[in-house]
């Protein structure tokens, strides 16, 4: 109701621009508009307490070119903030997914929020596929871990990627990538309709460090060679050029330049920590839809 409400009375849309941006029918939009009026949103001015974030999703997209954003409160805490961005994001998740949808899921702690709070979905035709390979590290996401809940809270087919995220060699990347069925399984990522993914940065609590992907030495490597961020273990510059960090050739993932030819890929990430990382994402076009916090946002905006 507050987004229809600021897009009619602010931003002087019609009814039927408005229903067309949102995906709603005009006579969905009249009923918005006089529930909004009767429940006291709009008086002299449309006054709800998430009007600020409405107009900030308004901002994000129009600086970054993005399809749809979804702005939640920060937290106190990079936890609070991380619960928050799941909530909502499953929300928008669920809100967007339809029969058929064939959705890559990537990794991470946010991530695995997001999965946690989608709720049971029954969409015929539904398929998942883990994007990267499998983690062994206490505390952190397992790949696999998160396609899987996707995958029961959906009902959906899952096609898991039996190899580990990360290797110890390029020779070792090579020859598992040269297995048919890792083949088909990634070629299936690249089909995706959908893709989930967090996103990393390079400070020393980096997700890549903390899981023992590379060493503090290799991550000083990457930065010293340009990386602020990482998405699917692959690490891109303050544009969103792709770095050939220590770890590029040792990751089993779906390539950056793939990801951004899937139709919506939607990102996850918050906390000012990481407004660099998510920056040169956006940069880098791998993202349409950003699922953010507040204060990461408007950092953001400042820094476009």
């Amino acid at each position: 109701m507050a987004r229809v409400a600021w897009l009619y009375y602010h931003q002087g849309l019609t009814q039927q621009e408005i229903g067309d941006r949102l995906g709603l029918s005009r006579v969905k939009v009249v009923r918005l508009l006089a529930r909004a009026r009767d429940e006291g949103i709009v008086q002299i001015r449309v006054d709800h307490p998430s009007l600020r974030y409405v107009e900030l999703e308004e901002r994000l997209q129009e600086a970054f070119g993005l399809a749809g954003a979804v702005i939640v409160p920060t937290g106190e805490t990079e936890e609070q903030t991380r619960e928050a961005i799941g909530q909502f994001g499953a929300m928008y998740l669920e809100r967007s997914l339809v029969p058929g949808d064939v959705i890559g899921t990537a990794w991470g702690v946010t991530l695995r929020a997001v999965a946690r709070h989608l709720r049971p979905l029954l969409l015929p035709g539904v398929t998942v596929v883990q994007l990267m390979g499998g983690l062994n590290a206490g505390g952190l996401s397992n790949p696999l871990d998160i396609a899987r809940a996707v995958a029961d809270k959906l009902n959906g087919n899952l096609h898991m990627l039996y190899t580990p995220a990360f290797v110890d060699s390029e020779a070792i990347r090579d020859a598992l990538l040269s297995d048919h069925r890792v083949a088909q399984t990634l070629k299936a990522g690249a089909s995706a309709t959908k893709a989930l993914v967090g996103i990393g940065d390079v400070s020393g609590e980096s997700s890549l460090l903390r899981c023992g992907a590379l060493t503090a030495a290799e991550l000083e490597e990457a930065v010293r060679r340009g990386a602020v961020g990482d998405i699917l273990g692959r690490h891109f510059g303050a544009g969103g050029e792709p770095i050939d960090s220590p770890l590029a050739g040792r990751v089993i993932a779906l390539p950056l330049e793939t990801l951004r030819q899937i139709p919506q890929v939607i990102a996850f990430a918050g906390g000012l920590r990481k407004a660099g990382a998510i920056l040169g994402a956006l940069r880098g076009r791998y993202i349409h839809v950003l699922i953010t916090d507040e204060a990461t946002a408007k950092r953001l905006l400042e820094s476009r």
